[in-house]
């Protein structure tokens, strides 16, 4: 029934792959490996770490090296889904065994997978559920974990709707260790077995910062990190006219050519990344893995994703990590804990669009308000550590019983 399912998706999907590809110039890399068809070999005893996209493959990074401290003698082997987390991952975590794109979910293909590699634990980052993938791992006898987990309230009420297939697919799990009580909450609800359940934080907040390049930004720098269209548009008309330079990131790298565009038809100087050493309005960031040395080059950072709806957010405690405090929209349904977190610290503000220059404005102009911030968001960051520690205990415990 799932392979069915699964079907039907790909034959609805095809369209909008087919327009990304020729349109967008988005590709879809890793199709054989998706397919289980030229799979690397395994080299030992293993444990895979899926996480979807490049923040997850951040949150998984303290996790991995704590996890490889602490089995010396594992292999480990990382999937993801999307080319960015692809590249996140070969950029942070190149001492693992194998790097590949995840399998998709027919039951053939991760059959394939899992008799290949055989792993010992698979490991599941925030979210990213596949039935057919956890039920082939369970099968096998794989002890199987969610880390950092979290549960929007849209699939939250979309898991309630189908309680035996919700169930079946949460009965796969050994343990599952989420991010707070609010998920814990929602969870029980939706799990056979709610002593699997453990609060042990957010991995996000274990992230090591990792030296970037040093940028000769001028004083008033702000960074507008991991933007989706129309977001670039809407700040830059906020920002055109203002004392401010800008350093623009968008999102998807699929998208840089299009920002380019839409700076030059608005006729406002730029600099691409491989001239970053010339000053100009806005730096284009069209360049994947450079989000340190733009944090550590600016005063504030404004988060995207948050300013459009069908986004939800995106990780706001990158920019504290690299000292800057941080603004956001009003549509963090996606990052809802970190959200909060950071509001009640007093380390991120939130703004609608039309209040952001304004509260730009405030910020530059009383310093009093951007140092209490800062001291804030050096607080935040220290008192937060702690989920790795917690979650390398969950799943110790975990893999002693299977």
């Amino acid at each position: 029934m799932i392979d069915v399912l699964m079907l039907l998706y790909f034959f609805l999907s095809a369209p909008k792959l087919l327009w990304d590809r020729l349109v967008k110039g988005k590709r879809h890399p890793g199709f054989w490996e998706r397919m289980g068809v030229g799979l690397p070999p395994a080299k030992g005893p293993l444990i895979w770490i899926h996480a979807i996209s490049v923040g997850e493959i951040k949150s998984a990074e303290p996790l991995f090296w704590a996890l490889k401290e602490k089995y010396p003698d594992f292999y480990f082997l990382i999937s993801t889904t999307t080319a960015t987390g692809y590249a996140q991952a070969q950029k942070t975590l190149q001492q693992a065994g194998h790097i590949l794109y995840a399998p998709v979910d027919f039951s053939w293909v991760v059959r394939r997978w899992v008799r290949t590699y055989k792993p010992q634990s698979f490991i599941l980052v925030e979210s990213d559920f596949w039935p057919n993938l956890l039920k082939e791992l369970k099968s096998r006898g794989t002890c199987i974990s969610l880390v950092s987990g979290k549960i929007s309230e849209r699939s939250y009420r979309r898991f309630k709707k189908v309680p035996f297939f919700t169930k079946r697919l949460f009965s796969y799990f050994d343990v599952l260790c989420v991010q707070n009580e609010l998920y814990k909450q929602r969870f029980s609800e939706l799990v056979p077995d709610p002593k699997k359940l453990v609060v042990t934080g957010n991995l996000k907040l274990d992230i090591r910062p990792s030296a970037g390049d040093v940028l000769n930004m001028p004083e008033k720098t702000v960074t507008l990190s991991c933007t989706h269209a129309p977001e670039e548009e809407m700040l830059l008309d906020i920002f055109i006219d203002s004392e401010y330079f800008l350093i623009l990131a968008p999102r998807h790298p699929e998208r840089f050519e299009e920002v380019a565009e839409l700076l030059t038809r608005k006729c406002i100087s730029f600099s691409r990344w491989k001239d970053r050493h010339i000053v100009r309005k806005v730096l284009l960031v069209d360049a994947m893995g450079q989000l340190a040395a733009c944090y550590e080059s600016s005063r504030l950072a404004i988060s995207g994703g948050s300013f459009v709806k069908h986004v939800g957010g995106h990780n706001i405690v990158e920019p504290l990590l690299y000292g800057p405090p941080v603004f956001f929209g009003p549509y963090m349904h996606g990052q809802m804990e970190l959200a909060k977190r950071v509001l009640d610290a007093g380390a991120g503000k939130q703004v609608r669009l039309e209040e952001v220059r304004q509260s730009v404005d405030s910020f530059f102009t009383y310093r009093k308000e951007e140092q209490e911030m800062l001291e804030a968001s050096s607080r935040f960051v220290l008192e937060g550590r702690g989920s790795t520690r917690n979650t390398i205990g969950s799943i110790a415990l975990m893999l002693s019983g299977c």
